[in-house]
């Protein structure tokens, strides 16, 4: 969901892409505000080899991944997006006709998850991302990291999901789609090892504080959702 790293520097970037090659899995990196301080995003994306947004559409549903991040922007860590991914956007809602949507970005949209509502914690108010989500009927899913804080909200059509920062809370969440429902569901992964890293890197970072409130409740780390279109497994 974004922020892999510190301050995008190339060192920052080679490390972290070398733990996750180790794996050979699929990974899709989602790009943050941290990681296009220290380079411009082109120079960036030569390191990761990803793509700055892209769409993944099969029978079961339609990913598609946002980039919402700016350039090098030290000012302002509000996320964007330019008319032309906006357009993309668009065509990309309709080419998943009745497919339930899941759309992966850094930043919120404004006034739907927690904080999304300050200055600097969502995509800018201005620009008309929610009334291009709202095109989209049935079931969908907008996931967000950037606020440090769990929070799910639906509003229309969509349920917003945003997670907390992995030093507050050591997991991650599985998405299942079945025939009846969309589940997304938190995993802990914590250990005692992981803990004590977390707390060190976390209180390592000056502008970083930890948090673990921003966990959250229950309804704020876990959801089900009925679809009213069939979808297979």
């Amino acid at each position: 969901m974004g922020d892999l790293t510190n301050y995008g520097v190339e060192d920052e970037l080679k490390e972290i892409y070398d733990i996750i090659h180790k794996f050979n899995k699929p990974f899709i990196h989602v790009i943050g505000n941290h990681d296009c301080y220290g380079l411009p995003k082109n120079e960036m994306l030569k390191i990761t080899k990803q793509k700055r947004y892209h769409a993944i559409h099969n029978e079961d549903a339609s990913l598609i991944f946002l980039d919402t991040a700016k350039d090098q922007d030290f000012e302002d860590w509000g996320g964007t997006l330019e008319e032309t991914q906006l357009q993309w956007l668009d065509k990309q809602l309709e080419l998943a006709k009745t497919n339930p949507v899941l759309v992966f970005a850094h930043h919120p949209v404004y006034e739907t998850t927690s904080n999304s509502e300050k200055k600097g914690l969502s995509v800018d108010p201005n620009i008309p991302l929610k009334d291009i989500l709202n095109k989209k009927q049935g079931v969908n899913i907008y996931i967000n990291g950037h606020n440090h804080y769990n929070s799910i909200v639906q509003q229309g059509n969509w349920t917003y999901v945003q997670l907390s920062a992995v030093m507050d809370e050591i997991g991650a969440r599985i998405i299942e789609i079945s025939e009846q429902q969309i589940e997304i569901k938190e995993i802990t992964l914590s250990n005692e090892i992981l803990k004590s890293a977390a707390n060190k890197v976390g209180t390592a970072i000056d502008h970083f504080e930890l948090s673990p409130h921003q966990i959250g409740v229950e309804k704020d780390r876990n959801v089900t959702l009925l679809t009213n279109e069939k979808v297979k497994a």
